[in-house]
Protein backbone atom coordinates (compact mmCIF):
# COMPACT_ATOMS: atom_id res chain seq x y z
CA UNK A 1 0.00 0.00 0.00
CA UNK A 2 1.45 3.13 -0.91
CA UNK A 3 1.03 5.51 2.09
CA UNK A 4 1.12 9.50 2.25
CA UNK A 5 3.65 10.91 4.48
CA UNK A 6 1.20 13.64 5.86
CA UNK A 7 -1.66 11.20 6.99
CA UNK A 8 -2.14 9.07 9.95
CA UNK A 9 -3.48 5.37 9.12
CA UNK A 10 -5.05 3.42 12.04
CA UNK A 11 -5.22 -0.47 10.81
CA UNK A 12 -4.72 1.01 6.86
CA UNK A 13 -7.64 3.56 6.93
CA UNK A 14 -6.87 6.81 6.54
CA UNK A 15 -7.45 8.92 9.96
CA UNK A 16 -9.54 11.90 9.55
CA UNK A 17 -7.19 13.91 11.66
CA UNK A 18 -3.75 15.48 11.24
CA UNK A 19 -1.80 15.63 14.76
CA UNK A 20 -1.00 18.13 16.14
CA UNK A 21 2.99 17.39 16.54
CA UNK A 22 4.72 13.84 16.96
CA UNK A 23 6.24 14.94 20.02
CA UNK A 24 6.67 12.29 22.65
CA UNK A 25 10.00 10.46 23.26
CA UNK A 26 9.47 10.16 26.95
CA UNK A 27 6.58 8.53 29.09
CA UNK A 28 6.32 8.83 32.51
CA UNK A 29 4.05 7.72 34.98
CA UNK A 30 1.48 10.68 36.19
CA UNK A 31 1.25 9.21 40.01
CA UNK A 32 5.61 9.50 40.69
CA UNK A 33 6.40 11.35 44.11
CA UNK A 34 8.93 12.22 45.85
CA UNK A 35 9.92 10.32 49.19
CA UNK A 36 10.94 11.58 52.72
CA UNK A 37 14.70 10.63 51.70
CA UNK A 38 14.42 12.92 48.36
CA UNK A 39 14.02 9.76 45.94
CA UNK A 40 11.59 9.97 43.18
CA UNK A 41 9.69 6.60 42.96
CA UNK A 42 8.10 6.12 39.45
CA UNK A 43 6.03 2.79 38.31
CA UNK A 44 7.95 3.30 34.88
CA UNK A 45 10.21 5.54 32.70
CA UNK A 46 10.28 4.89 29.25
CA UNK A 47 12.32 6.63 26.73
CA UNK A 48 12.00 6.90 22.76
CA UNK A 49 7.95 6.15 23.17
CA UNK A 50 6.16 8.00 19.80
CA UNK A 51 3.34 9.78 20.59
CA UNK A 52 0.59 11.71 18.10
CA UNK A 53 -1.16 14.68 20.01
CA UNK A 54 -4.46 15.56 18.11
CA UNK A 55 -6.50 18.81 19.28
CA UNK A 56 -9.55 19.36 17.34
CA UNK A 57 -11.20 22.88 17.32
CA UNK A 58 -15.33 21.29 17.14
CA UNK A 59 -16.64 17.79 17.09
CA UNK A 60 -19.56 16.21 16.54
CA UNK A 61 -20.79 13.78 18.97
CA UNK A 62 -21.23 11.16 16.11
CA UNK A 63 -17.57 12.05 15.33
CA UNK A 64 -17.18 11.66 19.10
CA UNK A 65 -18.69 8.23 19.28
CA UNK A 66 -16.41 7.08 16.61
CA UNK A 67 -13.23 8.00 18.22
CA UNK A 68 -13.93 6.34 21.65
CA UNK A 69 -14.90 3.30 19.16
CA UNK A 70 -11.31 3.21 18.19
CA UNK A 71 -10.52 2.32 22.00
CA UNK A 72 -11.76 -0.24 21.35
CA UNK A 73 -9.99 -2.89 21.21
CA UNK A 74 -7.41 -0.55 23.06
CA UNK A 75 -4.23 -1.59 20.85
CA UNK A 76 -4.01 -0.70 17.24
CA UNK A 77 -1.74 -0.63 14.62
CA UNK A 78 -0.84 3.11 13.44
CA UNK A 79 1.05 4.38 10.30
CA UNK A 80 2.86 7.49 10.47
CA UNK A 81 5.93 9.31 9.01
CA UNK A 82 8.05 9.44 11.77
CA UNK A 83 10.47 12.73 11.26
CA UNK A 84 13.14 10.77 13.86
CA UNK A 85 13.44 7.94 11.27
CA UNK A 86 12.33 9.51 8.28
CA UNK A 87 10.64 6.96 7.18
CA UNK A 88 6.55 5.86 7.25
CA UNK A 89 6.91 3.39 10.04
CA UNK A 90 3.86 1.70 12.15
CA UNK A 91 3.72 0.89 15.67
CA UNK A 92 1.53 -0.93 17.67
CA UNK A 93 -0.23 2.36 19.88
CA UNK A 94 -3.93 3.14 21.98
CA UNK A 95 -5.32 5.93 21.93
CA UNK A 96 -5.78 8.46 25.33
CA UNK A 97 -8.64 9.37 26.93
CA UNK A 98 -10.28 12.53 25.03
CA UNK A 99 -11.10 15.09 26.77
CA UNK A 100 -13.50 17.98 25.63
CA UNK A 101 -15.87 21.08 26.57
CA UNK A 102 -19.72 19.91 25.73
CA UNK A 103 -20.93 23.18 24.08
CA UNK A 104 -24.45 22.11 23.04
CA UNK A 105 -26.45 19.79 24.40
CA UNK A 106 -29.60 17.95 22.25
CA UNK A 107 -31.82 16.05 24.49
CA UNK A 108 -33.47 14.06 22.03
CA UNK A 109 -30.24 12.42 20.33
CA UNK A 110 -26.52 13.01 21.65
CA UNK A 111 -25.28 12.26 18.43
CA UNK A 112 -26.07 15.96 17.81
CA UNK A 113 -23.80 17.42 20.52
CA UNK A 114 -21.22 19.80 20.11
CA UNK A 115 -17.86 19.38 21.34
CA UNK A 116 -15.44 21.95 21.34
CA UNK A 117 -11.21 22.04 22.10
CA UNK A 118 -11.07 17.87 22.07
CA UNK A 119 -7.56 16.37 23.01
CA UNK A 120 -6.59 13.09 22.98
CA UNK A 121 -2.94 11.13 21.24
CA UNK A 122 -2.21 7.74 20.25
CA UNK A 123 0.70 6.88 21.97
CA UNK A 124 3.07 4.13 21.55
CA UNK A 125 2.92 0.45 22.98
Amino acid sequence: MDYRYDTVYVNGVAFPYTPVHDAGQNDLDLDAYTNTAGYTVRNRVRHDVKTLDFNIPTMTGAELKKLLELRDPVWFNCTFFDESEWAIVTKKMYCSSPKYTKYYIDNSNPLNNIYQNVQFGFVEE
